[in-house]
């Protein structure tokens, strides 16, 4: 057999098993289509996409070569999404407008998920597109485990860690026991009216050491007395055992916690309003994530037994996870970088929601 036979044998031998291969599994290849494009110019389609927190709107589009519905599914009673639009804009190309509303009207950035379905009943064709919205928050709590004294932030009436239950001692939140922290009823106090300081700390997320990218964000409101006097407000937020600040590579940040309006006709309903802050932190080369990683709120100074009080609301502690390859929304970016939280924060809040 010449060598030219040999090839052409061993061409056609291939293209026969190829043809049994996906005869024996059932593989149909198609012609008609529809896919799903973030952008006009990407040369993949896909079916992950991430929408802004914020709320809006954003235009993709579909490149498909049979006429199409495109309908929207969550699992919310009143959906947080819907098509808007969808308009041809050539052969095969089309513009498809999606609504979404605000993820929350608070600092709330937890991730919920609906779909996007775009088919062709008739041929038994669908592309179906997951949205998200909001990040994977593998550390979360709104402290609604508290259940000390009273919610209304006027009341010093809250529970000094050393006299918790248990249950609430194990949470990982504390570390010493003669610390000036006090639970209230969902949310807790840092320092005392003598000036003593406190810390609390987040919890281990193991899991962390396998990220790169993660926010935190928090409430934190300085506490104003009744008659209108005002302790300190000054707050240090600290990366323990690896990670830094995106902002400049620090593992410490100086904040200035707000206060309350108590002149507000809706005080203490109010109280948390404008309070959100929002941090980014990053695994770095020199200062990579550990099993160990954690978060160090302070107010005041934990060490010294008197000086000027400077006591500090805490509530709603998040740490939440940015996988870039996933499309995930960068929150430290579209903040403008580590501090108060421009996103959802500055907008109208209820007290301990």
């Amino acid at each position: 057999m010449t060598k030219t036979k040999a090839v052409g044998l061993l061409l056609a031998l291939t293209c026969l098993c190829l043809l049994s291969c996906n005869k024996d599994s059932g593989e149909v290849f198609r012609k008609e289509y529809i896919d799903f494009y973030i952008n006009a110019d990407d040369e993949e389609p896909t079916t992950l996409v991430s929408v802004p927190v914020v709320g809006g709107s954003a235009t993709f589009t579909v490149r498909s070569n049979v006429e199409f519905q495109a309908q929207w599914q969550d699992d919310q009673s009143t959906p947080w999404a819907s098509v808007a639009s969808v308009e041809k804009k050539g052969d095969d190309l089309y513009s498809l407008t999606l609504n979404f509303r605000p993820r929350s009207t608070y600092g709330y950035y937890t991730r919920r998920t609906g779909t996007l379905m775009l088919t062709a009943p008739s041929l038994q064709l669908g592309a179906f597109i997951t949205v998200h919205q909001g990040l994977l928050t593998p550390v979360a709590s709104d402290f609604s485990w508290s259940k000390y004294g009273t919610s209304d932030p006027r009341k010093i009436d809250g529970t000094v860690y050393s006299q918790w239950i248990n249950n609430d001692k194990t949470r990982g939140w504390v570390q010493e026991d003669d610390a000036a922290v006090y639970g209230k009823n969902g949310f807790l106090m840092l320092g005392d009216e003598t000036g003593r300081g406190a810390s609390i700390y987040s919890p281990y997320y193991e899991a962390i050491r396998s990220d790169s990218l993660v926010v935190v964000s928090f409430r934190a409101v300085a506490y104003t007395d009744i008659d209108g006097v005002r302790d300190a407000n000054k707050l240090k937020v600290e990366i323990l055992d690896g990670g830094v600040f995106r902002d400049n590579g620090a593992t410490s940040m100086e904040l200035e916690a707000p206060y309350a309006d108590t002149a507000s006709e809706f005080y203490p309903s109010d109280f948390w309003k404008g309070s959100e802050f929002l941090l980014g932190i990053i695994s770095s080369d020199s200062n990579p994530f550990t099993g160990n990683t954690r978060i160090r709120i302070t107010a005041g100074n934990p060490s010294a037994s008197a000086g000027a009080p400077n006591r500090i609301f805490i509530d709603n502690f998040y740490m939440r996870r940015i996988v870039e390859k996933n499309g995930d929304e960068d929150l430290w970016i579209a903040n403008g970088g580590s501090g108060k939280d421009n996103l959802l924060g500055p907008a109208a809040e209820v007290s301990n929601e």
